[in-house]
């Protein structure tokens, strides 16, 4: 056996393992251990995981708590269905999932959209881990929940966190110059409640990589990275009429590198956010209300001194929302919501500032039939956009249990959308703004398993996917080389995912916890764009066609480790599935440790990590590098209040 797949072998035997371990440890595990009550959010559907129509991945607190110290790109890269993009520590990083691009799935915060809509999409390498208390991830999350931009799901972040009183400071370092200070603190009374935290980091990214273009070895450079993030929300009420106030800041000064082909870069980008969310819910007669008011302010600055450009952009967003809830019996519970946003952008590159104007209108019921083991879950929402239009957005989810608290089967229908960017609608050399809303056809199946009989806790799903897009935007070349949108790109994509949980308590009150998710896609392009496009039945670009991922985590006491694998296959720099224009698989291996220990009124944490433990050379978009084998280490000190 070759040595690159010797860590490949050894993650999956040992999460076999722990999926069916030896009759030796069989012993009676609580039922409250079989099935995670878990808030799902992601989707809108107020049921728990087991009775989703479609596969909703929930990162745990243990893998929150284990990597505070990085942005949530890395963690979803290590504990999600979705494929990040990395231009490597320092710089970009957006999401794909199910072989869309990262225009096409949306990223919410606490539910509100912040994907740029200038762009579509979201720079996940700017959002600190640490700064969210859960993360969801649904691949089927249709249009018709929370708007467009959704064609593959959706990233739901949250940040509200549990009610204590504390006083927390952590102090960490790590490879390439990294240094993150960050303090957190909260404080409860009869009537309010009040958090806060705070993030400064800075890294100057100067990593060792092999270059094989010139086949030698570099160091980065030109790739300081300057991040600052305050969040300090404010709550209270009484049970039945909370409110809660949530402001967000953030400041990221970024050097820009470029790729690996330029060593003499000078360019730079500052990023800076301001969003403050306002949640209100009441009691109606019978019905729930709740209002939310989202305002957001975000400012990008790019600056090439060798090019002498300068591009300066910002966005202004302000969204009111009404939702309502009312239980029918017992067998229908009637939702809706009505919103409404005002969007304005100023950008260098638009011939003028310009503005959109949108109105939404939900209607989302559930319904359970069948002595509550059948529940539909029907959709049907209204966009109105003052630029293009208005659309619907239908869809339709079943989940039934087949077998009582052990055999779920589930399914979804979703016609979808995707609004144009601005800078497709708009930019001044190249911008259409007849363009069209991209739109999809799209159907999930699957099952999920949580078999009793086991002697361990684990879970199994299997969920298969088609999806048909239309009217896709892409940008290409004129005749005067300038790039300009339009609607040319149809897409089908396809595929299988599966996903295995298993909890073991092992003597001496140890426990171990293992994940798989494996998943297989074909996204190919299904109609010529342009006359002689070799394009068509091919892989799409970046996109790869298999991707595997392990954790296994361990803990006893005040003692806890984490172990993660992923392997991700061949990926194509070209739309005719070349090999010649490809990047090899890669398979990466992390560790995590952390110790913790009481010393007076204090709480001492102590982590380390190991990250890319076989110092891999590896590229996921081609031409900029990863860095090899690296440490990160931190420091904490909580006191209860």
């Amino acid at each position: 056996m070759t040595l690159i797949y010797r860590p490949f072998s050894a993650a999956l035997g040992l999460c076999v393992v722990m999926l069916f371990n030896q009759a030796a440890f069989s012993q009676t595990i609580a039922d409250t251990l079989l099935l995670k009550e878990v808030e799902v959010v992601a989707t809108r559907i107020e049921q728990p995981l087991e009775y989703q129509p479609t596969r909703v991945g929930v990162i745990d607190s243990m893998q929150l708590r284990l990597m505070q110290d990085v942005s949530i790109d890395r963690l979803l890269a290590s504990h999600s269905s979705l494929f990040i993009k990395s231009q490597g520590p320092g710089s970009m990083a957006t999401a794909s999932q199910r072989g869309l691009s990262s225009e096409q799935i949306q990223v919410l915060w606490e539910g509100i959209p912040i994907n740029s809509p200038l762009l579509g999409q979201t720079d996940l390498s700017l959002l600190p881990a640490s700064f969210f208390s859960e993360v969801q991830v649904s691949s089927g999350t249709p249009s018709s929940a929370f708007g467009g931009g959704s064609l593959s799901g959706a990233l739901y972040l949250g940040s509200d966190w549990e009610q204590r009183d504390y006083f927390s400071a952590r102090q960490g370092t790590g490879s390439f110059g990294q240094w993150q200070t960050s303090v957190q603190s909260g404080y409860t009374t009869d009537n309010l409640r009040f958090s806060v935290r705070g993030l400064y980091e800075y890294s100057e990214n100067d990593f060792q990589y092999y270059n094989r273009a010139y086949d030698q070895l570099e160091k980065r450079r030109h790739n300081r990275t300057e991040r600052m993030h305050v969040m300090a929300s404010l709550g209270g009420g009484d049970g039945s009429s909370p409110w809660k106030s949530v402001v967000w800041i953030a400041d990221s000064k970024n050097q820009i590198p470029g790729n690996v082909l330029q060593d003499d870069s000078k360019a730079r980008q500052e990023d800076q956010s301001l969003r403050w969310l306002s949640t209100y819910r009441t009691h109606w007669g019978t019905a729930e209300v709740s209002i939310r008011n989202f305002l957001e302010r975000v400012e990008l600055d790019y600056f090439d001194s060798q090019l002498n450009t300068r591009s300066l952009s910002t966005h202004r967003r302000w969204l009111v929302s009404s939702n309502i809830r009312s239980s029918v019996g017992q067998h229908l519970l009637m939702k809706g919501e009505v919103s409404t946003a005002l969007t304005g952008v100023d950008n260098g590159n638009y011939v003028s500032s310009r503005g959109r104007r949108q109105l939404s209108i939900l209607t989302n019921p559930e319904m359970t039939f069948l002595d509550h083991r059948m529940r539909i879950y029907p959709a049907l929402r209204m966009d109105a956009y003052s630029d293009f239009g208005a659309v619907l957005s239908p869809s339709l989810g079943v989940n039934y249990e087949l077998r009582a608290n052990s055999l779920f089967v589930r399914g979804q229908l979703s016609r979808d959308f995707n609004p144009p960017t601005f800078n497709a609608l708009y930019w001044g050399q190249g911008g259409d703004p007849n363009l069209k809303a991209e739109r999809s056809n799209t159907a999930e199946v699957g099952f999920i398993l949580t078999p009793r009989y086991l002697p361990v806790f684990s879970s199994v799903e299997l969920t298969g996917y088609y999806s048909e897009v239309d009217n896709g935007i892409r940008w290409y070349p004129g005749p005067d080389g300038v790039y300009s949108p339009s609607n040319v790109e149809q897409l089908r994509t396809r595929g299988v995912e599966i996903h295995t949980e298993s909890s073991l308590p092992l003597p001496a009150d140890w426990q171990v916890r293992a994940e798989q998710s494996g998943s297989l896609n074909r996204t190919e392009i299904t109609k010529p764009r342009f006359p002689g496009d070799a394009a068509v039945g091919h892989q799409a670009r970046y996109t790869p066609k298999w991707k595997y991922q392990a954790s296994v985590s361990l803990q006893k006491g005040m003692g806890s480790a984490l172990l993660q694998y992923r392997a991700v296959g061949r990926r194509f720099t070209t739309d005719t599935e070349d090999r010649r224009d490809s990047l090899d698989p890669y398979q990466l291996l992390d560790l995590r440790l952390q110790a913790e220990r009481e010393i007076w009124s204090f709480n001492i944490s102590v982590q380390g990590g190991i990250n890319n433990l076989f110092n891999t050379n590896y590229e996921i978009i081609q031409w900029y590098a990863m860095p090899q084998r690296n440490f990160s280490f931190s420091l904490t000190a909580t006191y209860h209040l």
